[in-house]
């Protein structure tokens, strides 16, 4: 990829992660009668059937915490996205902004596992995000041995 087109993903990513981050903020405005409604949905599946007003309260929590920790982790990529595109690529910045978008996805898999109780496919999710999770952790450490051998090579020469 040239330059070009390394900044046009850039703004994209950008665009995206505004939209994301003005979904999140419309859905913490919404969330009580979104996780009262979801509370009152009878399936087979979790045990909603007897859940009390502290069970609700507890799910509405969490879901304010997953929020949370979704828009902490869209600020990060933000940033990191600024790192992208002044062409720093290979720097301490990258793999700590890394990092912490992994322990977000990590954040988001433990806040999943905390409903199963009450929403058993909670359990689903709660697995994908931590492979997400995983996998940004593994590109972070290719990232970070990226740049001890870009500073060993830059002592060379």
């Amino acid at each position: 990829m040239n330059k070009n087109q390394i900044q046009r993903t850039t703004v994209i990513s950008r665009v995206f992660a505004v939209v994301l981050l003005a979904a999140l903020v419309a859905l913490a405005c919404i969330l009580p009668p979104v996780v009262e409604s979801l509370c009152g949905t009878r399936d087979l599946l979790g045990d909603r059937a007897n859940m009390s007003r502290g069970g609700e309260i507890f799910v509405l929590v969490v879901a304010y915490c997953m929020l949370a920790v979704a828009a902490f982790a869209i600020v990060v990529l933000w940033r990191l996205l600024g790192v992208i595109s002044r062409g720093a690529v290979f720097s301490d910045t990258t793999h700590r902004l890394l990092n912490a978008v992994s322990l977000c996805c990590f954040g988001e898999g433990a806040l999943f596992l905390s409903l199963v109780y009450y929403f058993q496919l909670a359990l689903g999710a709660a697995v994908g995000i931590c492979f997400v999770g995983l996998c940004l952790l593994v590109v972070k450490n290719v990232i970070e041995e990226a740049c001890r051998i870009k500073a060993e090579n830059d002592f060379t020469v």
